[in-house]
């Protein structure tokens, strides 16, 4: 269509294309133990995944209901990259499909937006209109649970304080009560929706951010550290992500945001090219199954929790929670 961006690569029915036979070429260092379920038709449908715990049980899902309930080939490409990767290999091969996130679709990929959408419904629907106007693609029905990111505490250190909201922090610090610890990860430390957003948009004073930071209060540490920190006693405060499994582990409970300042991400497939549904519509009707399937964020923090705590691989994982919800 004009004025779209589109993917060289279109699987259409009955027919191989070369996204499809390039993908089947290429090492992906995944952890499927089949490459492929059984085919009568000849198709191939390319899932793949960022490379986080989350986004690959979520790939392995799509991959599973696709290989056991349709006659489409199913071929694994997990951890195909980080956002941008795995968004270009959507747009441009060789991926069908793979999981994003509303706020990702709303504020990242082209045309980017400035500024979320308080209601998760109505962001997902401008988001996916947004998308399927600006690119050959379709964006199925999103998950009900939402994983961005949070900031955790113990409960006792909440009721101690009386700091359970975010707001309250702020006033906290504004205060002078700069002896609050916090560790938050490099990558949101350098985000204009992490760590200077934040404390912008809840109105935290500069004056008390800078002796905040001088007394060694803020702690940047890295990645999948910050839990580890708050259990050694060394900080009061943990960043993480609202689906990240050391929340019921840990037994911590997240600040509220109160004041909205984080976007909505909510798990959406999308799937590149408007034929590929159209050829193969099963695979629609099963990929539409997962996000109801799996409902709200403590059940997706369980499941995180067999991978990231249990060391268990994301595709049986994946595959377990499919056989007990009797989808396959």
């Amino acid at each position: 269509m004009d004025g779209t961006y589109s993917r060289r690569d279109v699987l259409r029915g009955g027919g191989l294309v070369g996204a499809g036979l390039l993908a089947g070429c290429l090492g992906s260092g995944s952890e499927t133990d089949s490459s492929s379920g059984s085919s009568s038709s000849g198709d191939q449908f390319v899932v793949g995944s960022k490379t986080f715990a989350e986004n690959k049980i979520l790939g392995y899902m799509a991959y599973e209901i696709i290989k056991n309930n349709t006659s489409v080939e199913v071929v694994d490409e997990m951890s195909f990259g980080a956002t941008s990767k795995a968004w270009d290999g959507l747009v441009n091969g060789p991926l069908d499909m793979y999981w994003s996130y509303t706020g990702t679709l709303w504020l990242t990929h082209p045309p980017t937006n400035d500024s979320p959408i308080p209601d998760k419904q109505e962001q997902y629907e401008k988001a996916k209109a947004e998308m399927e106007s600006e690119y050959e693609m379709e964006i199925l029905e999103m998950a009900p649970f939402h994983n961005g990111y949070g900031l955790n505490a113990r409960p006792a250190w909440i009721r101690d304080t009386g700091i359970s909201a975010i707001s309250d922090l702020a006033a906290a610090i504004n205060a002078g009560q700069t002896d609050i610890r916090i560790a938050i990860g490099p990558a949101f430390y350098n985000r204009p929706d992490g760590w200077s957003g934040l404390l912008e948009y809840y109105g935290v004073e500069e004056s008390a951010i800078a002796e905040w930071n001088d007394n060694g209060n803020v702690m940047v540490v890295n990645k999948g550290l910050t839990y580890a920190e708050l259990g050694a006693g060394n900080t009061d405060i943990a960043m993480g992500f609202t689906t990240d499994p050391q929340i019921h582990s840990m037994d911590l409970q997240p600040l509220e945001d109160d004041e909205s300042f984080w976007p909505w991400y909510n798990p959406v497939p999308c799937v590149s090219g408007t034929d590929t549904l159209e050829a193969n519509p099963d695979v629609k009707t099963q990929l539409n199954k997962l996000g109801p399937a799996i409902g709200d964020a403590s059940k997706m923090r369980e499941l995180n929790g067999r991978v990231v705590l249990d060391g268990k691989s994301s595709q049986t994982v994946a595959r377990d929670f499919l056989t007990e919800e009797g989808l396959i």
